[in-house]
């Protein structure tokens, strides 16, 4: 399982969540009241949108002990950027560099996109969906089985397909499907999509519930999803993302319009 963070706005706004983004990761309580440990130590990265550009950073080391990369990236959070992080607890998968999030893949539909997820799918249902070949992904996590699912099956970043094809794999979760993408179609510019979802019985199991939900934070110059233990770190005036819920983003320039819809 992992600790997540998608902000986009101002970089003054940012820096406060990747600082707790990082404390998260290091001392979750959510996830230690589930016996399953406190830490998310199994590597780090994150994709960074600025000035038209793309940084794609991954690491085996935890995020908390990565400090001169963290220290990079927070110099670079100046004026307008986009920024995905994701601290990695092994579920599913190897515990290597292949597995660390996020991942990047281009499709041959002229589109790139930079994929993160939290929590379990059926990755055995995924390979059927997608007519890959399970020797081939022996290695892979269920995450990476889907980002290879999205590169051989979607169309297009318009919101339909992408509303089709995420609700396909939806009916692989085994507990959460909670995922932050990033697109670029060269004909459309950069585009964002997020999804908050868990099994429906953990909305009654308040271990389960108050580890998995997403956190919205809207202010004039920010839009950030995160993941719940990031509040407990920087408090602030957030909404937990009704499950069930996505957002499309359309990235233009210095400037983003959200859409919000039921998954």
């Amino acid at each position: 399982m992992c600790r997540i963070l998608f902000a986009a706005g101002e970089g003054e706004e940012i820096l406060p969540l990747l600082d707790a983004t990082v404390k998260a990761a290091e001392n979750d309580p959510y996830k230690e009241k589930r016996g399953k440990g406190r830490q998310h130590g199994d590597g780090w990265g994150y994709v960074l949108l600025k000035d038209g550009s793309v940084r794609h950073y991954r690491s085996m080391r935890p995020i908390f002990e990565d400090e001169g990369a963290v220290q990079s990236l927070k110099a670079e959070l100046d004026g307008f950027a986009v920024l995905m992080v994701h601290a990695r607890a092994a579920s599913q998968g190897i515990k290597s560099l292949f597995n660390v999030q996020p991942f990047a893949f281009s499709s041959r539909r002229g589109f790139s996109f930079w994929l993160l997820h939290n929590g379990d799918l059926n990755k055995d249902r995924i390979i059927e969906l997608a007519e890959l070949n399970k020797g081939e992904l022996e290695m892979a996590s269920d995450s990476y089985t889907f980002a290879t699912y999205l590169c051989r099956k979607l169309e297009s970043t318009s919101l339909p397909n992408l509303l089709f094809h995420y609700r396909v794999i939806e009916e692989t979760l085994k507990t959460a499907f909670n995922t932050m993408t990033l697109f670029h179609d060269s004909r459309k510019g950069f585009r964002a999509f997020i999804t908050a979802r868990m099994r429906d019985e953990f909305l009654e199991n308040p271990l389960e519930y108050d580890y998995y939900r997403l956190i919205l934070l809207e202010k004039k110059n920010l839009f950030a999803v995160a993941s719940s233990t990031v509040e407990m770190y920087h408090p602030e005036k957030y909404e937990t993302i009704p499950n069930e819920t996505a957002f499309k983003l359309r990235i233009e320039g210095e400037r983003f319009k959200v859409k919000r819809v039921h998954l």
